[in-house]
């Protein structure tokens, strides 16, 4: 996974502000294009801080913490709440200034951007809106599909110490874990990209609460081959009420 910034921007806002934005307006503008989460006259995203840490591997929690106060601070997001549930804490953000961001994409001009692979050993990647046409669900597969690989690979770092290694029957897994939880997400009304990696990243946060025979079962192919009985469990024991557990609602 890869993130760039406008550099002129960061110039104005910080290296780390410009980054963010450009995130959020990236969902923004997708959202909008297909006229989703529209609350008081504005087009929204949302995110918790725990989705965001697996979106920015080289930012800390509480450094997405002040970067997402500081955009606040300098009146370039606001915050909301339009969660349907009263203990869901998923952020909600919108633009301020949407013509600027959103509307011209002055954020993703070619004359403003620079490639940090050739300047920094940060990671880097233009985040494109995905056009809408035939070739969205393939776009978005294969986004989802990177940024699950990320979210995987940094579990296997944190639990095992070791990174995830995925053949051509792990990938395979990986593809079908993740067109379950698609499902789950579309049949609660969120069809979003966010939602689905939201789901998986909710298994890997709550991998603790699974019994030990479960917990072991950390290859790919045995968490899609279990994971009727993962989300089961889940259900059952878990106490963090966040989007993706709202997701998994139905087993309720």
């Amino acid at each position: 996974m890869e993130h760039s910034f406008d550099i002129h921007l960061a110039k104005e806002i910080g290296l780390e502000e410009s980054i963010m934005m450009k995130h959020i307006a990236f969902w923004i503008r997708k959202n909008k294009h297909n006229k989703k989460h529209k609350h008081d006259d504005r087009t929204w995203t949302y995110n918790s801080v725990s989705a965001f840490d697996g979106l920015f591997p080289y930012f800390t929690k509480s450094q997405i913490r002040r970067i997402l106060k500081s955009l606040v601070d300098k009146n370039l997001i606001i915050e909301g709440n339009y969660n349907s549930a009263k203990y869901d804490r998923t952020k909600w953000f919108a633009i301020v200034d949407e013509q600027r961001f959103v509307d011209l994409d002055k954020c993703n001009s070619s004359n403003a951007q620079m490639d940090l692979s050739k300047h920094t050993n940060a990671i880097v990647e233009i985040d494109k809106p995905i056009p809408d046409s035939k070739t969205d669900n393939k776009t978005d597969s294969k986004h989802i599909y990177k940024m699950s690989v990320d979210i995987y690979h940094k579990f296997c770092l944190s639990n095992m110490d070791a990174p995830a290694k995925i053949d051509g029957v792990q990938g395979k897994a990986l593809k079908s874990i993740l067109s379950y939880l698609k499902q789950l997400c579309k049949q609660k009304g969120r069809e979003t990209e966010e939602d689905v990696l939201n789901a998986f990243k909710f298994i890997f946060m709550n991998w603790k609460n699974l019994d030990d025979f479960l917990q072991k079962q950390i290859k790919l192919s045995q968490i899609n081959s279990n994971l009727p009985n993962i989300i089961q469990q889940l259900k059952n024991t878990n106490q963090t009420k966040n989007l993706a557990d709202d997701i998994l609602a139905k087993y309720r």
